[in-house]
Formats: C-alpha cells, sequence, structure tokens
C-alpha cells in the first residue's frame, strides 16, 4: 500500500486558518499597485533623486528580506522583490541555509528566531486543532529575546496590551462560540497591524492506491496514524 503526497494549497488573508469554526470572515487582501503607490506617495515617500527608488529626508526606501533556501521560497521571493521595485521599493533578498534559518542556535543571528531583517518568509501553523499554543505566539511574554536565550516563540517581537487581552480572556472562555470570537479577533488584529502578511494557506494532498480501504485521513497527526485499519478491498 504505497502512498505518495505532495503539497497544494490556496491563497489566504487569514494567519489562522483551520479548524474551520477559527477561521476569520473579516479579512481580505486588494493586489493594488496604484493604490499602494499613492499610499507611498501620502506618506511622503517619493523619488527625489530618479534614481528609481522612493526616498524621505534622505533615506532610500530599501528593505531586506530573508528566507531558507528552498526553490518555492526564493520563487515567491522574486515575486515580491519585482513588485515592490516596481512602485519604487527597493529589496534585497537574503537566503539562509535552512538547518541554520529554522534552527534554534541562540548564537547564530541568521535564525528566524533572530529576525534581524525587514520582512522574513516562511511555513508555519499549529500542529493541533486547539489554536491556543499557535496564537500564543504573539504575545508580549513570548517575545524571543536574550533574556530567555531567543526560545520564545514570538519571533516577530510583536508587543500589543490588546492582543494579549484578547489571548488571555480565551484561556479562560469555555463558550465554544466566544472563544472562537476571540481568536478570530487575534486574527484580525495581527492582520491589521501588519505583524504578519499570510500568503498561502498549504494543504497535504495524498495518494493511495484504489483498492485501499479504510483510510481515514487527519491534518493533525502522521497520514499513518490510523494505518492498522488499513485493508486491500476484496
Amino acid at each position: 500500500a504505497a502512498e505518495l503526497h505532495g503539497r497544494s494549497g490556496r491563497a489566504t488573508a487569514n494567519l489562522l486558518v483551520a479548524p474551520a469554526a477559527f477561521a476569520s470572515p473579516n479579512t481580505k487582501w486588494e493586489f493594488n499597485l496604484d493604490k499602494a503607490r499613492a499610499l507611498l506617495d501620502e506618506a511622503g515617500w517619493r523619488d527625489t533623486d530618479s534614481d528609481g527608488v522612493r526616498d524621505r529626508d534622505g533615506v532610500p526606501l530599501a528593505l531586506v528580506f530573508q528566507t531558507s533556501i528552498n526553490p518555492v521560497r526564493e520563487a515567491t521571493q522574486d515575486f515580491i522583490k519585482a513588485d515592490f521595485g516596481s512602485i519604487g521599493v527597493r529589496v534585497e533578498n537574503k537566503l539562509i541555509d535552512s538547518s541554520i534559518f529554522l534552527g534554534s542556535s541562540p548564537d547564530n543571528t541568521n535564525t528566524r528566531r533572530h529576525f534581524y531583517a525587514d520582512l522574513e518568509e516562511f511555513a508555519y501553523g499549529n500542529k493541533g486543532p486547539d489554536p491556543g499554543s499557535y496564537m500564543i505566539g504573539w504575545t508580549c511574554a513570548e517575545a524571543a529575546q536574550k533574556k530567555n536565550n531567543w526560545s520564545g516563540t514570538n519571533w516577530a517581537r510583536y508587543c500589543n496590551p490588546e492582543y494579549d487581552a484578547l489571548f488571555q480572556a480565551s484561556a479562560t472562555e469555555v463558550d465554544p462560540e466566544k472563544r472562537s470570537a476571540l481568536f478570530m479577533a487575534m486574527n484580525d488584529l495581527l492582520i491589521a497591524d501588519a505583524a504578519v502578511i499570510p500568503l498561502l494557506e498549504w494543504a497535504y494532498t495524498s495518494g493511495l492506491r484504489n483498492d485501499i480501504a479504510g483510510y481515514d485521513p487527519t491534518p493533525w497527526d502522521a497520514e499513518t496514524w490510523d494505518i492498522a485499519k488499513w485493508h486491500r478491498k476484496k
């Protein structure tokens, strides 16, 4: 009963996408480069020296965008860099070996935990059906920093008392609908503050021989979690 699997997905404007009861209906993206240019103009970022890069008070609008060495992530970087460039923002793509970028060494400043860049890209999500242990990663107390040996789960070091209050309320709320609403409010606040910019909701796709029965997939465990129930159709 050989099994094959790969990755697919769809665009999303939510950080918290599953289970469906926690997915917010309130967020959306609009891809509009003209509006982006207008917003930058309004904020005073203009190309005063005609070098193709906007500037303000003598400072060029330049960003460092880091991710791990990976064909898909590198391609995503290139798309984003090109779009930024078209509106006058210079982006420097920085590629880091996966074992370093995704690692947890407290002494290496190129890990995602240190986040010494303007933007960074990686795949991350909740590992279980309850999002509490996932969404705690944007609370002030979880900020990764020297005093906790860079072990905090809040790698962006986002800190907002309003978010913390919502999370604390979710930790004691027992009404399922009210608790879902709290997590949606957390998600919406992170999106409004641009603390995170979700791009893609990943999905696993699996393939089985057509004579296998008893397969019961779940996103919260290994694909073979119930292999004892698999059997060949007679």
